[in-house]
Parts: structure tokens; sequence; C-alpha cells
């Protein structure tokens, strides 16, 4: 059942469900909760409700003002995360991408209702915005003991903890955690080798990160038509990543060290204006502020009202694959079996790709179905520590992105 726009709503849960809603808090003079490192330290826990109260700001006024923007009565339909010790209880915990979470919520909601009539089978679950749990679940994880403490199927986004040397050696190489079912891989995930060949990990579908040019902003430069050309001097203080002051996306940084090591790093980093959620990079385009190159989801790249001034760079290499991954328990396999079904199966599939979201399944055809795809590889996976090589990256890349930010602010 819908939940409507309300005061007692998580303000992150708020700009997942409705991003457009962030110039509402903005034009409140409270854009810190509603930036990159806001939503990560504070949304999660902090009410629309006690947000405005400590700010003496008319709560009914403000909720109306957050329900005239907002383009869609879509509501959060699934249940959140009570807590972080109470998923154990859960048969389902999915932490999904912004562009993804309104429709798996509610077509996970909408079969979990019929799975109750028609089998009697009630299934605790809850599903999260990724960026909501991003610092608060993952190093959660990482000090759990036993695969008891997890719920028995996670679904989770981007290159994350369960890819950690760690949780591979003590949950999936255990054989306690592992992948489920098989698919016929459409042409995309083959020629970029997406699907884990051992079956420890199955991706239910990718977030592609693609090159945003805002025209207007270019000047004599030529459009990029590649991740190697961002590299290029000629962006100095040109482009937008998603970050911010403590972070930036590893789906971006990992691909630029695997392919162009340290050095590839630095260049990138020299290069950075500004680090921005995507729903930021749509209206700093529609704004037409300085800054020719965004780097975001492909979903994000429609949210632009001024079209005109922008062009969608698919680049030759291919969209960056930011992977959306199920594991579960084996022990569970049997009694879960109508949920694996749905969740790895075309149904779900064709509404991840309605949204944009290119998956497996070679059945199911949409727009970006077909477009190259860059992964990562499963030997890099597999070989390395990602959260090491993740800390290492950082060690690089940070510091000089906020120096190159710093100098693009004082010009």
């Amino acid at each position: 059942m819908s939940t409507p726009l309300h005061a007692n709503l998580k303000i992150a849960d708020i700009i997942t469900a409705y991003p457009e809603t962030r110039s509402v808090f903005v034009s409140h003079g409270l854009e810190a909760l509603v930036s990159e490192d806001g939503l990560r330290k504070l949304g999660p826990f902090l009410t629309l409700s006690t947000a405005l109260h400590t700010r003496s700001l008319d709560v009914d006024n403000f909720v109306r003002l957050l329900r005239e923007v907002a383009c869609t009565e879509a509501p959060l339909e699934a249940p959140g995360l009570p807590s972080l010790e109470q998923q154990a209880g859960l048969s389902l915990l999915a932490l999904m991408p912004c562009g993804l979470k309104v429709p798996f919520s509610r077509d996970v909601s909408s079969f979990m209702e019929a799975l109750r009539d028609s089998q009697d089978l009630n299934i605790q679950y809850a599903v999260e915005g990724n960026l909501n749990q991003e610092l608060s679940y993952y190093s959660y994880v990482s000090k759990v003991k036993s695969p008891d403490e997890l719920p028995d199927i996670i679904v989770s986004s981007d290159f994350n903890t369960f890819y950690g040397r760690w949780f591979q050696q003590n949950f999936v190489d255990t054989g306690a955690f592992t992948g489920y079912g098989q698919v016929k891989p459409s042409t995309s995930y083959l020629q970029a080798g997406i699907l884990d060949p051992k079956g420890q990990y199955s991706v239910l579908g990718v977030n592609p990160l693609v090159i945003v040019v805002n025209t207007d902003q270019l000047g004599d430069r030529p459009i990029p038509t590649s991740w190697e050309d961002l590299l290029h001097p000629r962006w100095k203080g040109s482009i937008t990543l998603r970050g911010g002051s403590e972070f930036f996306c590893h789906a971006v940084l990992l691909p630029t060290y695997l392919n162009h090591g340290d050095e590839g790093l630095r260049r990138l980093a020299d290069n950075v204006l500004q680090g921005q959620h995507p729903s930021q990079m749509v209206k700093q385009i529609d704004k037409n502020a300085p800054g020719a190159i965004y780097v975001m989801p492909e979903f994000f790249a429609h949210r632009v009202k001024h079209q005109e001034r922008m062009q969608i760079v698919w680049p030759e290499e291919g969209a960056l694959a930011s992977p959306v991954t199920l594991q579960v328990k084996a022990s569970r396999i049997n009694t879960l079996k109508p949920v694996l079904d749905y969740l790895t199966g075309e149904e779900l599939a064709r509404s991840m790709g309605g949204a944009r979201f290119p998956v497996p399944h070679a059945e199911v055809s949409n727009e970006l179905q077909d477009k190259p795809l860059m992964w990562l590889g499963w030997d890099f996976l597999r070989e390395q520590d990602l959260l090491t090589v993740n800390r290492d990256i950082d060690d690089i890349f940070l510091q000089r992105a906020l120096d190159s930010i710093a100098e693009a602010q004082s010009l």
C-alpha cells in the first residue's frame, strides 16, 4: 500500500524516492542535509519533522511544498530496514540504487502480497536505498561473525563489501552464500563477461554510468568519445563526478585505476570540478552552471529538462557497469525458491530494463539492452581485495581531487 510524503519519513528516503524535491530543501537553507555527505551521515536517521523543528520551520507548509514539487505519487512501498541488528530476521534485504529503488520496491511488494495469498508464505523483507546505508551497513557487514547474522537473500548495489576478500573467504568460498539460477546471457553481458563463471554472485542488472556533456559549456573542445578522453588536460576543472568531501564513486575510479594505473587516477583528479549526487548534476545542467562533463547513471541524464544543451555519450569502451548483485544462503535456497525464481526471472528483469537498467536476460529487449558495457572482470574481483584497492585509490585520488576543486572555486 502507498505511503505518501509525510513529516516522519527519513530525509534520505524522501530524496531517494523524490529526487526532484531537493530544490525545496535548498531553497530553505537545508542544502547541507541533502548534499552527498549529509545524506550519507544524517539522511538515513534524521526525520523531516525533526530537521524542520530544530530549524523552526513550518512542517505542514514544507510538506505541502514537497508534494507540489514531487513529479510522481509513487511511494516507498516496501518496508525499510528497522535496524542493523534486526536484519538477521529478514528473508530478503535489498539495497537498491536511486533509479531502481521505487520500481523494485513496488514490484517486490506486489509479488510478496501475491505469494502470501497463493502459497501462504509470509516473507519478511526490506528495501532500502543503497545511498542510505552505504556507510553504516557495509561497515557493519565487515564485523559479522556468522551467516546467521545476515538476511537469507541479499541484493546489493555497486562494488561493495560483498566483493571484498574478507567476505569472499569467510562466506563465499565456504559455500555459505552463493548465487542462484542461470540465464541465457544478452549480447552485452556476454561480451563484457559480466556473469560470474563460478555462479557465486548473480548479477540481476547493472546501473550504466555514462558521460553527459553540457554542450553550452564545451567551448572549442571536442566531445569526448571514450573514458580515456577524460584524462586529457583539456578537461581541467571541467568534470563533475558523484562524490563529496570524503569520497568519490569507486564505480568510476576502479576501472580508471585498472586500465590507466596511478597516473590515470592523478590525471582524472586534476580535472575534477566538483563532487555531487546525480540529482544535483541534473540541476547544474538545467541552470547551465560551469562544468562541461558529468559522469552519471544514464537514468538520471533523462531527468534534465534542457535536453537541447545536453549530449549523452555512451563511451566506445562501454558504459561503466555498476552491478546489482544477489546472493543467498545455500541452506535457504529450497525454502525460498519462489522468491529467488522471481528475483532472477524474466518478469522482474523486464521491469528493471524498463527503468533503464540493462539486465542479463537475452529474451528481454529495451533501449539499452545491447549497448556495450565495461566490467572490471572476475579475475580482478577475485585476485584483488577490492576494499584494499579502494583505500589505495582514495589515497591517490581524494586529496588531489579536493585540491583541484579548491583551485577551480578560487578562479
